[in-house]
């Protein structure tokens, strides 16, 4: 092989790699357990068309599309386990990477489109949502198509075909997205500002652009109709679901662009954000790399606006802003031109090669040493724990929480009737009411509880949020073993016999409804674990 051969083959090998490390970092995540939130996916892919796509999707704040989507691949998959239910977010980030690559690639050339994957393969956020069995993941290819059209579009130049698909997929994808998202309603609006703002700039404003840019946008407007009126009438309702949401202040906002639109670590952020600069600096001329700007900006200032109307902001809603930050930073890396003096070229591929290394190392020490990346909670870990213990049962707070272990029990046991007794307490609370008429079993008021639990002998409980049953019952948790997750605990073994009325002389037991699950272990608990093992 000679060393112009060998020269040549180094940005399929550096592709090979960063496809490999991709894969790994996706699949490691994948291998943990569904979350909450993914349960939620599992319950709502399960009603029918009707219930979908009617007004009963009023108890759920995500529009129905990925949902149906889900629905439709149950269908697919031999069973409800949880490699085969990822491997349908799994295969739309991958596709996302791909479309991202190749559109780079074609833009930007080798070097930008190699540092823009690597930098989606480290992001924190991105290796999180290619497994979340949620919409975000679907949304954010969306958005990436929906860009790329709209500037085909742009630049059509006369060739009407091109216009028309251009401006087909501007619409198409970002009516996906919406229906992925409600808050993706805000990218016609971002986006179009950004095209507007540029032709400005530029000098060159073409009314017939804007007049169709401006057309297209009502046509998505209309084409979203359903989640624009269903997302209306929650906000009239008030609904419970969103509730739990409260306006960031800046610290927080701060932190959560951190990890959305960065890379989420210290030094890889840091790297990154500066090589976003370097970006916008050395490709300013380019339309694409001007727009990704621009749309960055317009991004974070119009969702921290909507942020102080009506929170909207989580650390999943703006993950798709990632596609035109993680542009910015690979535009720092240019390629060759026909010509180009050996020397200078060498120099351009060390400085490049530097570039990919320095951020590895960055990625790869925020990934494995800081290890931020904590679990919500492990579902598979609680309903294994209570399976393999003889004669135990799982106690719950809240209609919710009594869905998702059904739906836990599916996906591990194959059944939604859990191989144990669940006993579901009822709660005053009306948060997550998307739930509510979903469990199976009954729900059961405290008082009952003992009752209910029947001949089991050993009781484990499950604390998330609000819904705490042991405070509940006037009983403090850390009188027994925790398993302490982030957003959710495990509780025991608890002989049965602590759920007996007081004996004489005992004080009475004081229910706590206010009591709530933080994840933090108290400094004289030592019983609590934390967690490390359901990892």
């Amino acid at each position: 092989m000679t060393l112009k051969t060998m020269v040549r083959s180094v940005p399929g090998l550096l592709l090979a790699a960063i496809v490999a490390l991709a894969i790994g970092l996706r699949v490691r995540q994948a291998a943990g357990s569904m979350v909450y939130d993914e349960m939620a996916s599992m319950y709502f892919s399960g009603q029918s068309w009707g219930n979908l796509w009617g007004w009963w999707m009023l108890r759920e704040t995500n529009p129905p599309l990925f949902y149906s989507l889900l629905k439709l691949w149950r269908m697919v998959v031999p069973s409800p386990g949880e490699w085969a239910i990822r491997l349908l977010p799994l295969m739309i980030g991958f596709a996302h990477l791909a479309v991202f690559g190749h559109y780079v690639r074609r833009r930007l050339g080798w070097p930008a489109a190699l540092l823009g994957l690597l930098l989606f393969a480290l992001s924190p956020a991105d290796i999180y949502q290619s497994a979340y069995v949620r919409g975000y993941v679907l949304a954010k290819l969306m958005v990436l198509v929906s860009f790329i059209g709209l500037v085909r579009a742009i630049e059509a130049d006369g060739d009407r075909k091109a216009a028309r698909s251009g401006w087909a997929a501007y619409v198409l994808a970002a009516v996906v997205a919406i229906y992925c998202h409600t808050t993706m309603v805000l990218w016609p609006v971002i986006v179009t500002i950004a095209v507007l703002v540029d032709e400005g700039l530029s000098r060159r404003l073409r009314m017939g652009l804007a007049l169709r840019l401006i057309g297209a946008d009502l046509g998505i407007m209309v084409l979203s109709g359903w989640v624009i009126v269903i997302a209306l009438a929650q906000l009239h309702a008030r609904s419970a679901n969103i509730a739990w949401l409260v306006p960031l202040n800046w610290i927080d906002y701060q932190s959560s662009l951190n990890l959305q639109l960065l890379t989420g670590g210290a030094f890889s952020a840091l790297l990154m954000a500066g090589l976003m600069l370097i970006g916008l600096i050395r490709r300013f001329r380019s339309r694409i790399v001007r727009l990704a700007a621009l749309i960055s900006l317009l991004t974070v200032v119009l969702f921290k606006l909507a942020d102080q109307v009506h929170p909207i902001i989580s650390d999943y809603t703006m993950h798709w802003c990632a596609n035109f930050t993680v542009l910015l930073a690979a535009a720092s890396l240019t390629g060759g031109v026909i010509g180009e003096d050996p020397a200078r070229r060498f120099l351009r591929q060390v400085s490049a090669l530097s570039v990919l290394g320095g951020v590895a190392l960055a990625g790869l020490v925020d990934l494995f040493v800081v290890d931020y990346m904590v679990v919500p909670q492990d579902w598979r870990a609680t309903v294994h724990t209570v399976a393999d213990h003889p004669g135990a049962a799982l106690l719950v707070s809240h209609e919710s929480i009594g869905v998702v272990i059904e739906q836990t029990c599916l996906v591990e046991f194959g059944s939604e009737h859990c191989p144990f007794p669940l006993v579901v307490m009822s709660d005053p609370r009306q948060t997550d009411n998307w739930a509510f008429g979903g469990y199976h079993g009954r729900l059961v008021r405290p008082e009952d509880v003992r009752a209910a639990l029947g001949k089991a002998s050993t009781i484990y409980a499950f604390s998330r949020y609000y819904y705490t049953p042991l405070q509940h019952l006037g009983l403090d948790p850390g009188d027994w073993n925790e398993v302490m997750w982030d957003d959710g605990e495990l509780i025991g073994p608890i002989p049965a016999t602590a759920f007996d009325p007081p004996g004489p002389g005992e004080p009475p037991r004081k229910a706590d409804y206010n009591a709530q699950y933080t994840g933090q272990i108290d400094d004289d608990d030592d019983s609590a674990d934390d967690g490390d093992g359901g990892d």
